[in-house]
């Protein structure tokens, strides 16, 4: 039975720290100035230049400082974020992990994220890492590590004309005269374009990724309207980006409406 009333109180804890942005207690009533997180995962939008996640101690007397590890599985995701200490003012039993970040453009996203706002699509990128603390440091009544999933909301500006060779893809066409010349944005700081309304009708974006390969998520480019088929959504896409030429080709699995699909082809398109 005493075993089960501290178990308890270690949950109580747990849960008071969490609803309170300066508790008076501490994490668990044993030793002081043990550290942990307030769960095992949390999703932070990255709208300003650092990203804050929310770290609490067992007690509140005096300052008190430790440091936090930054890990990640992706490439070159440790030179970009850093994390630095988590520092408690006396009399606060909660602080937050300061996470900066720069240069984005120089490591991959876990995701592209792509969503329909009536012609324009909105895009977003994805990065995952994990935060630490110390076996020694480590409250055993908190989490002595945290899962954070970072995303951004991009925004674009203009990079100029590109041409589009869809003489194998959507448009047709039988010569170069035949290519289309659509305007075409950049994200800030990332290597994400978005090629603007290439067939009269929607956009659509892509990510050139650090190998050259491309990530195109399923995505609206054309609409017969409600006389006809309906939205035809271009899917299954892989592609290439060469540098030398400036050219990315799109192996488009399927154009599909409702109906069907009107089958595959590839989607040449030149940068500015």
């Amino acid at each position: 039975m005493k075993k089960n009333n501290n178990l308890f109180i270690i949950l109580l804890g747990i849960v008071l720290l969490a609803s309170c942005e300066k508790p008076e207690g501490a994490l668990y009533s044993g030793e002081s100035n043990k550290v942990g997180f307030l769960g095992s995962s949390i999703n932070l939008p990255m709208s300003s230049e650092s990203l804050k996640v929310p770290i609490g101690r067992t007690s509140t007397e005096g300052d008190f400082s430790v440091s936090v590890d930054l890990s990640a599985a992706g490439t070159g995701y440790t030179n970009v974020f850093k994390a630095g200490q988590a520092q408690f003012s006396a009399g606060s039993g909660k602080t937050y992990v300061e996470v900066t970040y720069s240069n984005l453009a120089s490591i991959d996203p876990s995701t592209l994220s792509v969503s329909a706002s009536g012609m324009d699509v909105n895009v977003g990128l994805a990065y995952p890492f994990t935060l630490s603390v110390a076996d020694d440091v480590a409250s055993p009544a908190a989490m002595k590590k945290i899962n954070v999933l970072a995303a951004n909301t991009l925004e674009f500006e203009s990079a100029g004309t590109a041409v589009l060779d869809s003489r194998a893809g959507w448009w047709g066409g039988e010569t170069e005269d035949d290519f289309l010349t659509p305007e075409i944005h950049k994200a800030k700081g990332v290597n994400v374009y978005k090629l603007i309304s290439p067939f009269y009708f929607n956009n659509f974006a892509f990510m050139i990724k650090s190998d050259n390969t491309i990530i195109c998520p399923n995505q609206i480019i054309y609409d017969f309207g409600s006389s006809g088929y309906g939205p035809v959504t271009m899917g299954t896409v892989k592609g290439t980006y060469y540098p030398t030429e400036k050219k990315v080709i799109l192996q488009v699995g399927a154009y599909t409406v409702a109906a069907g699909s009107f089958g595959g082809g590839t989607e040449i398109i030149y940068l500015p």
